[in-house]
Parts: C-alpha cells; structure tokens; sequence
C-alpha cells in the first residue's frame, strides 16, 4: 500500500487509513469489496457482480488516469482490510471544469463518520488537483442517509431523473447534487 495520507477516527474508536488507490493495493481485495456491495444490493451504479479480470481492467484503467491527472481514488483501510473508497473524476470535453465524486462504504463502515470525513478529504484534494469550476455526484432516492449527509457537507439538488434506477426490484429516482461554494 502507498504511504497513507490520512487518518479518520471511527466513532467506535477504530482508525481508517487512507491512501490513494496505487498498484500494490490488491485487485482480489479491491474485487472483494465491490463485490459485497454489490450482493447486499447496495444503492450504488455497479449491479452485477466483477470478475477478477475485469477488476484488474479497471484498476488498471484508474491508475492511468490518476497518472494522466484526469482521476483518483482514495482507499479506507481499517484493520488493513478495504472498508471504503471516494474518488473524483473530471469531466471530458467542454465540461472538463466540472468534477464528479464518488463514494461507497462496506456496511459495517457505515454511521461511523468515515463517509463525511472522506468526502470531505476527496473534496479538499479535487479543489487542489483540478480547480473545479462544479463539484457534484449523484445518489439514489432510497440513500436517505447520504442524501442527508450530501446536504450537510453543502451539496444541493440541482437534477433528479425520476424512476431512473433500478434498486431491490422497484425504479428509483437518481439525483444530482452539486457542492455549493
């Protein structure tokens, strides 16, 4: 793992260790924690679960990118195990001003506070990489709690696409939020 940057403490007294995603971070453990996301059915894009392969690819595919200064992805670590991930992407084109974060937690991760304080950190280092002129991510109506937590750090709504998703069987709407400055 690479040198951590961070350090967050859990409200029940574990320490998260937070990195950016290098290539020493194992792709089996990376594939792990997407894929119990996945079968919880967690409110997250990923539907299906990720061959080890296709793990790789897309470890692959964020470590160019980090390279390239286009992304990166942040690794919560708590007893060495993957317990989170936040990253932010810029946006391509005309829209390359704008900045898209993203944001998943292991279940028994989340209330704890890592959420908020990640955020946070992924926010802080998308101001300094990229200078964005917008800062936003999406969520699904079913994730009351980060909605709320989304408000609370300055996000606001600004688009929701109504039974957009599929979530647990029922559409549900995907919203917008963007950081408000």
């Amino acid at each position: 793992m690479e040198k951590p940057i961070a350090y967050i403490q859990l409200k029940d007294g574990r320490e998260a260790e937070i990195s950016f995603l290098s290539k020493k971070d194992s792709t089996r453990e990376l594939n792990r924690f997407i894929n119990a996301l996945v079968k919880e059915e967690a409110p997250i894009i990923a539907g299906s679960r990720v061959s080890l392969k296709e793990e790789q690819k897309w470890k692959d595919k964020e470590l160019a990118g980090f390279k390239r200064g286009e992304r990166f992805l942040l690794i919560a670590k708590v007893d060495g195990k993957i317990v989170g991930t936040s990253g932010a992407i810029r946006d391509r084109g005309k829209s390359k001003e704008n900045v898209c974060l993203g944001i998943a937690l292991a279940e028994k991760c989340r209330r704890l506070g890592l959420g908020g304080e990640l955020l946070k950190l992924c926010i802080k280092l998308s101001k300094k990489f990229f200078k964005p002129r917008n800062i936003y991510l999406g969520v699904l109506s079913c994730n009351k709690p980060a909605y709320s937590m989304y408000k609370k750090l300055g996000f606001k709504e600004f688009a929701r696409f109504p039974k957009w998703i599929i979530q647990k069987g029922n559409y549900v709407d995907h919203i917008y939020m963007k950081l408000q400055k």
